[in-house]
Formats: structure tokens, C-alpha cells, sequence
């Protein structure tokens, strides 16, 4: 299978966001706010345990948002998105920041497997896969029993072995391209 030059599909990127906060991840570790050149604490915002957060209202209230309503955070290594209301999401760490959204979805590991989610947070179809990567063009790439392989000198580490199939924004899984 081929795949476009333009985008990295296979190769994951290093995750050198994790080293940009001092500490180990651990319940009660600041949120730090990435909306600011200097990652600045969120005083009211704590990682209760990993992938929850507590954010206070007067927290909530000095985020910026953007066009969707999400704020992006850091907390104990994690990267999360946040919605007004608290609603908040623990995605993965992608190009040294928060996953972005690709056709209106990013991911989030659940249990060990990768989920994809829409703007409101919320799942968009509920079968979730060992690795998942970026839809482009309405198709992404996923693979179960696959696992990360050994980072190279660039700091890449290609996803090694499973079984690979694509599938749509509904989860539906797509025929092989002849």
C-alpha cells in the first residue's frame, strides 16, 4: 500500500511534548494551559487521576477557546481538550501537542485502544483499535494486534505487525483499494 507523501501515516512523531513540563504523571498534577508561550499552570485545574481532570468554573472562564468551543491542556504528561463546560477528553500526544482534528475527529486512547471523537467529546462510533491514525479525506487507517516498533534515529516509531484495514467516519470498515 502506498500512501501520500504529504502526510506521515505509518511513522508516528516522537513525543516530545512529555519532556516540555518537569515531573512524572500522577494524580493532583497541575494543568498547565497551551495557550500561552509559556505553558502556564491553570490554578483550579489538577489531574485527579490519569486521563481525569478537575477544573474549577473561574478556571473554566480563563481558557481560550476556539472556533469549536475547546480549549487545549497538559496535565501529569497528558495532553486533553476541554469544553466550557468541563467536559474534558484525554487524547494523544501528536506532533508535540493535543492529536488535532482530521475531518472532524481525534483520538483518544480508551482502555489501551484507540477511539475516535467529535468536537462535543463525545465517541463517534464505539469499536476502538490497537492504532488508529488521522482521517484524511473521509478514510483512516487502523490496525489491531499491531503494536509500536522500536523509535528510529529520528525519533520516529512505525507501528509494526497486526492486521491493517481502513475505515470511514461511521466506523464502517472499507474494502482494500485495488
Amino acid at each position: 500500500m502506498t500512501l501520500p507523501a504529504s502526510r506521515p501515516h505509518w511513522p508516528v512523531a516522537a513525543l516530545l511534548s512529555l519532556a516540555l513540563l518537569p515531573g512524572a504523571a500522577s494524580a493532583g498534577d497541575a494543568c498547565h494551559r497551551l495557550d500561552t508561550a509559556d505553558f502556564a499552570a491553570l490554578n483550579g485545574c489538577a489531574q485527579t487521576t490519569p486521563g481525569m481532570l478537575k477544573i474549577s468554573a473561574a478556571a473554566l472562564a480563563r481558557l481560550d477557546y476556539d472556533g469549536n468551543g475547546l480549549a487545549a491542556l497538559m496535565a501529569g504528561g497528558q495532553h486533553y481538550y476541554v469544553r466550557r463546560d468541563g467536559t474534558h477528553l484525554a487524547v494523544i500526544s501528536y506532533d508535540n501537542g493535543p492529536d488535532y482534528f482530521a475531518d472532524g475527529l481525534t483520538r483518544a486512547r480508551i482502555d489501551g485502544r484507540i477511539g475516535y471523537f467529535n468536537v462535543l467529546l463525545q465517541p463517534a462510533f464505539p469499536e476502538r483499535f490497537s492504532w488508529g491514525f488521522p482521517f484524511q479525506d473521509g478514510i483512516a487507517e487502523v490496525c489491531n494486534g499491531c503494536h509500536e516498533g522500536e523509535p528510529d534515529a529520528g525519533g520516529h516509531t512505525a507501528i509494526v505487525g497486526g492486521t491493517r484495514f481502513r475505515i470511514d467516519q461511521y466506523g464502517k470498515h472499507l474494502p482494500d483499494p485495488r
